[in-house]
């Protein structure tokens, strides 16, 4: 029986580190704590019906990202994107902080289209990411703060956000075992602390379904990996794109990295 566990500690114990990507001089933490800063990762969850390739973010009306797709979590990345395999994070300030997706005009930094803008209000330096989900008019916007504090060797601490606009809720499932039911759009499963003994290194999988249907349906979308727990990790699962669709806006199962060893 797998075991669930709540975390009530915020305490984060690792150094931050820091690096300059070349893109801009903003710099990129790890995880740790930064005083006086906070941690922003912005996951581009949405699914066009063109997959655009020159997306950049910026941030307080400044370019901090290169281009990018969908399906990308930055900075960092994680499994089943087109993101790296880092837990990075932006350092941002504390405060309100605006937030946009835009396309500019060719080889320049000025804005062609702004495809979204929001702002997020930073209270303290707990890691968090902003996923971005639909399209057009109906972009919308989670923050959702990663829990990456005193996470044991042996166990894989797993949150899921249900981005996927066309399915109101899903059924979260690991295995074929159902992990968290009735999971809403926008919504999250909570963070879940899963032994990896004996799962760590073979390939699991995890898959959502429509809430309510039946274990033995047809997935909504699944994807099986053997990075899909892995101990002393901090790991976001993420539905995305439009059920049964194809091209652009296929349906993902997706992880972004919340804190790496």
């Amino acid at each position: 029986m797998i075991k669930y566990i709540m975390p009530l500690a915020l305490l984060f114990v690792f150094a931050s580190c820091k690096k300059n990507t070349g893109v801009t001089n903003q710099p990129y933490d790890t995880y740790g704590n930064q005083a006086n800063k906070g941690q922003l990762k912005v996951n581009l969850a949405f699914a066009y019906a063109i997959d655009y390739a020159n997306l950049r973010i910026k941030l307080n009306g400044a370019y901090v990202s290169n281009l990018l797709q969908s399906r990308t979590p930055f900075p960092g990345g994680g499994y089943n994107t087109r993101g790296s395999n880092f837990a990075l994070y932006m350092s941002v300030p504390l405060g309100t902080n605006s937030v946009s997706i835009v396309m500019p005009k060719f080889n320049t930094n000025t804005d062609s289209v702004v495809l979204f803008n929001t702002n997020v209000n930073i209270t303290d330096n707990t890691p968090q990411t902003l996923h971005l989900t639909d399209t057009a008019a109906n972009m919308k916007s989670v923050l959702v703060k990663n829990n990456i504090a005193n996470i044991e060797s042996g166990v894989c601490r797993f949150n899921f956000v249900h981005l996927m606009p066309n399915v109101p809720a899903v059924d979260l499932y690991l295995n074929g075992t159902l992990m968290k039911a009735n999971i809403p759009y926008l919504g999250t499963s909570g963070a879940m602390d899963i032994p990896v003994i004996n799962v760590s290194g073979v390939t699991t999988t995890w898959a959502i379904r429509a809430a309510g249907a039946a274990a033995t349906s047809a997935a909504l979308v699944s994807y099986a990996s053997s990075n899909g727990l892995q101990g002393g990790l901090a790991l976001t699962g993420f539905s995305m794109g439009y059920a049964t669709a194809t091209g652009a806006r296929l349906p993902y199962l997706a992880l972004t990295l919340d804190k790496h060893q």
